[in-house]
């Protein structure tokens, strides 16, 4: 068993993966490196032990199969919570911190996370191909009954374990980049002038001077197994997917089963469809529920969502901290508009320009011929989102605004329900003619 301090303010998440690294290194456990062990993480153990294959680079790694249990890979609400002042206040009654740079580390859009999960798409850096571990993600989708009552919407949102939401725990997200065309680095302050004056009035820009790069899609790369738990919480005796007892003959299978799994490229895609159905299972089983009147829906709670995260930066990498994230569907009224789906919008406390949307994509409804999920992205409409920034301090600074169109099909494509959408964005900052001037000197 691994135990790190996790409530001590000035501890990172390096710090972390580190101290792990002397623990292995040390003479008592230096035998695991040589000859390799298995690995099952809990919520923050999937970042620290993927920065610790990240830091320490070992090819192939002695790690064969690495199995997460509700991991905060793509951050959690809590962390956010955890930040404020309340917790604060908590946290001096106990007599602990709160942990501050950790909770950092895993609040939504932390550059540190986004940047070690976008390390393994690197050319050489594979974690199946080149570090030749095979990772496995499970979590629940179900909230503890008595925190139904506590105002606080990360501990009772649908599709999460009441910690972590099931978009954030599975690793085949998708990431997008948007950047600016040659063209845009060399046009004068007058032009940019007139993209805004058409931005704000709603207006079709006249050039296009920004192209979005989709290779990168989850459906693009080897598909990780990825399992939603039916009646399976963060934590709790009862359905906590570490200890709980009334879910240990849904988590042992997948489990035992993911630690004998032989570093096999078939076997492998066999397991990710086995664990496909394991989560059709969890979702029959969750439409059979009945809703009491003093009950919330039980259905909501396993409905699919998705993170939508914008990473704002200008071309030099600096955070974009004043900007606007506009999306406008279009398209006939029987279609549906984006925007209506956001549930919850976060912007991250460290880096402004960065935000994360919730959206909520399926919907469990009644129909003549029986009950089912709907996936309401069938009857998306088309859609522009738009961003704008500006420069607060200066009028001699100015951002290129950028507007790009989807049609329903490429909506589809990159926003699915249980899964992640990193949108890289760069911005394009031009200062004006009067930041530095050059002239002839005189003879």
């Amino acid at each position: 068993m691994g135990r790190w301090i996790s409530l001590n303010d000035g501890i990172s998440i390096d710090d972390i993966s580190f101290t792990l690294e002397r623990a292995l290194t040390a003479s008592r456990y230096k035998h695991l490196l040589e000859s390799g062990f298995h690995v099952v993480i809990h919520s923050t153990g999937a970042v620290v032990i993927r920065n610790w294959i990240r830091l320490f680079d070992r090819k192939p790694s002695p790690i064969y199969n690495l199995v997460h249990l509700a991991g905060a890979n793509f951050g959690s609400g809590l962390a956010h919570i955890g930040q404020g002042q309340l917790a604060r206040w908590g946290r001096i009654v106990q007599g602990v911190e709160r942990g501050v740079r950790v909770l950092e580390e895993l609040e939504f859009g932390s550059w540190k996370t986004l940047d070690l999960h976008l390390d393994f798409l690197q050319a050489g850096s594979d974690m199946w191909e080149d570090y030749r571990i095979q990772e496995f993600c499970m979590v629940g989708s179900q909230t503890l009954g008595e925190l139904r009552m506590v105002p606080v919407r990360y501990v009772k949102e649908d599709s999460a374990d009441n910690t972590v939401r099931t978009s954030a725990a599975n690793l085949n997200f998708n990431y997008i980049t948007v950047a600016p065309i040659d063209e845009a680095f060399g046009i004068k302050l007058r032009e940019i002038r007139r993209h805004v004056e058409h931005r704000i009035a709603d207006d079709k820009l006249p050039i296009q001077y920004y192209r979005y790069d989709a290779s990168q899609l989850a459906t693009h790369r080897r598909e990780i197994p990825f399992a939603v738990l039916y009646e399976t919480a963060h934590f709790g005796r009862g359905i906590g997917i570490v200890d709980g007892q009334k879910n240990r003959r849904r988590v042992l299978p997948l489990l035992t089963g993911a630690l004998s799994q032989p570093h096999d490229a078939d076997a492998y895609r066999d397991t990710v469809g086995a664990w496909h159905q394991h989560s059709v299972e969890t979702f029959g089983r969750a439409g059979k529920l009945k809703g009491r009147l003093t009950e919330w829906n039980p259905q909501a709670q396993y409905e699919g969502h998705a993170q939508l995260v914008f990473r704002v930066r200008d071309q030099f990498g600096g955070d974009v901290e004043h900007h606007d994230i506009t999306f406008k569907s279009r398209g006939p009224r029987s279609q549906l508009r984006l925007e209506r789906l956001i549930e919850d919008k976060h912007v991250n406390r460290l880096n402004p320009g960065t935000v994360t949307f919730y959206l909520r994509l399926q919907k469990f409804r009644t129909q003549p011929e029986g009950a089912g999920w709907v996936n309401l992205l069938d009857r998306i409409a088309s859609l522009d989102f738009e961003i704008t920034g500006y420069e607060a301090r200066s009028g001699d600074i100015h951002y290129l605004p950028l507007t790009i169109t989807l049609r329903p099909t490429i909506v589809r494509r990159i926003i699915q329900p249980f899964h992640t959408t990193l949108i890289d964005v760069t911005l394009l900052r031009l200062p004006s003619e009067k930041v530095f001037a050059l002239s002839p000197s005189k003879a």
